[in-house]
């Protein structure tokens, strides 16, 4: 069984408020990018990053032990939110997903966030991005320099929007991810703005705060263009007495708004969660 040592950081960047939301624990790292406009972005993202939190210290639930089934449930607090709050139908979230299971590590991936495995000291990106641009160059229509400068370049087909067939375009790929190995995930203000070569350099070394430090502080120097969210975990051997259960959660799922305290009252099975509650404003 392999765990994770992990750490997190976000930061809104240059824009007015952050809808980016990301969960940091030994079982699980996940970063949810939201879409559909300020309130919507940050409401979605939260609920997405805030139901797959349990999950990242093993805590059990309805469909728990299936990877898919995850993303759905987390998909159905969506749907059960904008139904009660009909001005939040547009919101959408990307999410990108390391899950450590008995098989060993999974991603999970929709949308134009992104997941990258270090190893050996050569970096890979493991997700694919469900974009335009990106169905552009695989059909060979674009090359990657071009599709930096193309004015849908940010234009994602795939996200979570609490529709029944979002699941559907979920990428599901079991990595051969070993202990000594590094994983990341991050938002698009990070890789938009840092190139791989420099992602590589930087990702490599040290603990995985001060790695996940040094690649927000170099897209804050990009300049940055969007809000910034980097997640990064040592791959390791889980101990034979089990472990730190810490979960760390950032960005707009911990920046909490009354809209979105509106939105997971109205949808969460129990009561909210107390990290949650705590930062409602008064």
């Amino acid at each position: 069984m392999l765990v994770l040592d992990s750490a997190a950081v976000s930061t809104r960047g240059p824009r007015p408020d952050n809808q980016d939301s990301a969960v940091a624990g030994p079982l699980l790292i996940a970063i949810a990018d939201g879409v559909g406009g300020n309130v919507g972005g940050a409401v979605a993202s939260s609920l997405v990053a805030n139901w797959l939190a349990p999950l990242a210290t093993g805590s059990t639930g309805d469909g728990a032990d299936d990877p898919l089934r995850i993303v759905a449930s987390a998909n159905e607090r969506i749907r059960a939110a904008y139904t009660e709050r009909p001005r939040l139908r547009t919101m959408a979230t990307t999410m990108t997903a390391l899950l450590v299971d008995e098989e060993g590590l999974a991603l999970l991936h929709i949308g134009d966030s992104r997941g990258y495995l270090l190893s050996g000291g050569s970096l890979t990106q493991v997700s694919t991005d469900h974009t335009l641009v990106q169905a552009l160059i695989d059909a060979g229509s674009l090359t990657p320099a071009e599709a930096k400068v193309h004015p849908q370049r940010s234009a994602v087909y795939a996200a979570l929007h609490g529709a029944y067939d979002d699941v559907a375009a979920v990428d599901l790929i079991r990595l051969d991810a070993r202990p000594g190995d590094r994983v990341m995930v991050c938002s698009d203000g990070l890789s938009d703005v840092v190139p791989p070569d420099v992602l590589c350099t930087l990702l490599d070394g040290g603990t995985p705060a001060e790695a996940a430090a040094r690649l927000r502080d170099a897209a804050l120097a990009g300049p940055p263009t969007d809000n910034i969210t980097v997640v990064v975990a040592d791959v390791r051997e889980a101990p034979a007495e089990g472990g730190p259960r810490r979960v760390l959660t950032v960005g707009a799922a911990t920046e909490l708004r009354e809209e979105t305290a509106e939105a997971l009252e109205a949808v969460w099975p129990g009561p909210v969660p107390v990290g949650l509650v705590q930062h409602r404003p008064r």
